[in-house]
């Protein structure tokens, strides 16, 4: 079976990254990460590749290689925070700068993708593959919608 991404989450994800845009252009971009009620693709890349090897580029345009250690979450509301990286390779133009320990937070990502992943390829030797932990994510995330609208009518 030829495992795709679906059109319809496709079409969320263009969604979401438009709206990531327009309230990057705010001034409060931490009040981004308190008002966000669903989560990106880079949030299932996290969950899926805690201490495996990833590759994050930053709004800065720095490549960042290192392997995800902690995800650090918000206490009150349990929303994404930020990662801490360890091991981390910075690439620049003319050198390279390693790093024993990184915190990035989630306002400074701009992608994050598993290092000698390429399209559907399986991920770190799980048997996983990038569209199913993005399918498997948006399922999950439309269960818990479809439950809290059912509470909400007194089901």
């Amino acid at each position: 079976m030829n495992e795709k991404i679906p059109d319809l989450i496709v079409g969320h994800e263009k969604k979401e990254k438009e709206r990531l845009r327009r309230t990057r252009r705010k001034k409060n971009t931490n009040n981004y990460i308190h008002r966000r009620d669903k989560y990106s693709f880079i949030y299932f890349l996290f969950l899926h590749n805690k201490n495996n090897p990833v590759e994050i580029r930053t709004n800065n345009f720095d490549v960042l290689k290192g392997e995800i250690s902690e995800i650090k979450k918000y206490p009150s509301n349990n929303k994404l925070k930020g990662v801490i990286l360890t091991n981390v390779i910075k690439k620049c133009s003319i050198d390279k700068f390693t790093f024993k320990k990184v915190y990035i937070s989630l306002a400074n990502i701009r992608s994050c993708v598993p290092v000698g992943s390429h399209g559907n390829t399986k991920v770190a030797g799980r048997g996983k593959t990038i569209s199913s932990v993005i399918i498997n994510g948006y399922k999950n995330l439309m269960v818990n919608e479809i439950y809290e609208k059912f509470k909400k009518i007194g089901g």
